[in-house]
């Protein structure tokens, strides 16, 4: 692995010039997210250039997949359709405020389901025409690596840092070196953690519509019933006697070299063989669960912690010695037990730890919009009519990968 700067695809920039009223600092933001099966908005005043933007209102609806057991792309595509102008209708038009007319519009253009990209691109280029305005089409893994970014306006985490992106499409461990230079360190070779975390809840019997937050609270039920007392605290040999077995993956053997990266996919085929091996999750009792929930938990968090150990053990020092800052985001980053396992592991390191908001961990509008007003502030970039949304998106590659950028030349 190298970590000097890597060749990269010259990106080709168009310059476009704009009205000053539309380059000033004071301006307000439109925000729009509709990677997934969520569709987010939101409005951002920015009023000063020398503090966090002003959240205007922020709305957002989303996708019950709960009888589905999982997204159906068709679904939605039809729920963003369904919802997307009702919602930036009742941002710029308030029943009691004069309409609000943004002056920049950040959309998410990629990395994510094409289909349900193309409602929220198609729709900001329509509402740029409109209006006038420009809009910046943003890298919505870009976005959850800069939102700790949005709570400080920039200050923090300050570059270069690291994060740790954990959300049920991607799990990587990235270094940034600046707003548009990333390098990532660690990538998943098979599934995301949070789709890991969402298929081994299901497996134990849980069929909420966010399967990672629900195998959470039953973990945190049961701990806090052991501290009670209500519960027995097992030891190691009852846990495995109650529960199932579980085996860390990638561990270090002899004549097999380490790998930087992390793999999650066989969490889910050992749950699936200790539960059946049990008699089904209809045989297991009230504590059987809770055990075998914390199980899971802890090993597939035990195994990120140890991936990125290992994988920061190959940085060399010259550059681990600039990095300070520690980002978790993504929608698995609001777990308590991951931050508080990531602060402990990592202790020595003597870095400033930034977890975000729940809120702001879960796909959002927010975030987008902020990421655009630091592609738009710090180095003049939006986009062009013609630009496409993009499934697959290399973070290493922000500018060459795609085209249809320009750059503001004000006048």
């Amino acid at each position: 692995m190298t970590f000097l700067r890597s060749p990269r695809l010259k990106p080709q920039l168009r310059r476009l010039r704009i009205p000053l009223t539309v380059a000033r600092r004071n301006y307000i933001v439109l925000g729009i997210e509709t990677s997934c099966d969520d569709t987010s908005v939101c409005l951002y005043d920015r009023y000063s250039p020398s503090e966090p933007p002003k959240l205007i209102s922020s709305l957002t609806a989303s996708l019950d997949n709960k009888e589905f057991r999982g997204i159906v792309p068709s679904r939605a595509i039809n729920h963003h359709q369904l919802h997307l102008a009702r919602l930036v209708s009742q941002l710029v038009c308030p029943p009691t405020a004069p309409q609000i007319t943004p002056d920049l519009i950040c959309v998410t253009r990629g990395p994510g389901m094409r289909g349900s990209l193309s409602v929220g691109v198609e729709f900001a280029k329509g509402l740029s025409v409109a209006w006038g305005i420009p809009m910046v089409g943003v890298h919505h893994m870009l976005a959850h690596l800069l939102t700790p970014r949005l709570l400080t306006n920039g200050a923090a985490p300050r570059f270069p840092f690291l994060s740790l992106l954990v959300s049920g499409g991607h799990t990587m461990l990235v270094l940034s070196v600046s707003l548009l230079e990333h390098r990532i360190l660690a990538n998943t070779i098979d599934i995301a953690m949070g789709d890991a975390i969402d298929k081994s809840a299901r497996e134990l019997g849980l069929n909420g519509n966010m399967n990672g937050p629900e195998l959470e609270r039953v973990v945190q039920r049961y701990e806090a019933s052991v501290r009670a007392g209500e519960n027995k605290r097992l030891s190691s040999d009852e846990v495995e006697a109650v529960g199932i077995k579980i085996r860390l993956p990638m561990r270090p053997k002899p004549g097999r070299p380490q790998q930087a990266a992390f793999s999650f996919a066989s969490f889910v085929s050992m749950v699936n063989r200790g539960i059946a091996n049990k008699g089904g999750v209809n045989a297991l009792s009230d504590t059987q669960v809770h055990v075998i929930a914390k199980q899971i938990q802890d090993a597939i968090f035990d195994h990120a912690v140890d991936r990125i150990r290992y994988t920061l053990s190959t940085v060399p020092r010259d550059v681990a010695a600039g990095i300070q800052d520690f980002v978790c985001s993504g929608g698995v980053g609001s777990n308590l037990h991951l931050r508080e396992k990531l602060k402990e592991t990592f202790a020595d390191k003597a870095m400033n730890f930034h977890f975000p908001p729940p809120e702001l961990c879960v796909d959002n509008g927010r975030m987008i919009a902020w990421t655009g007003i630091e592609m738009w502030e710090t180095e003049g970039l939006h986009s062009s009519y013609d630009i496409m949304p993009t499934a697959k998106w290399s973070l290493e590659n922000i500018l060459g990968e795609v085209d249809g950028w320009l750059r503001v030349s004000c006048g």
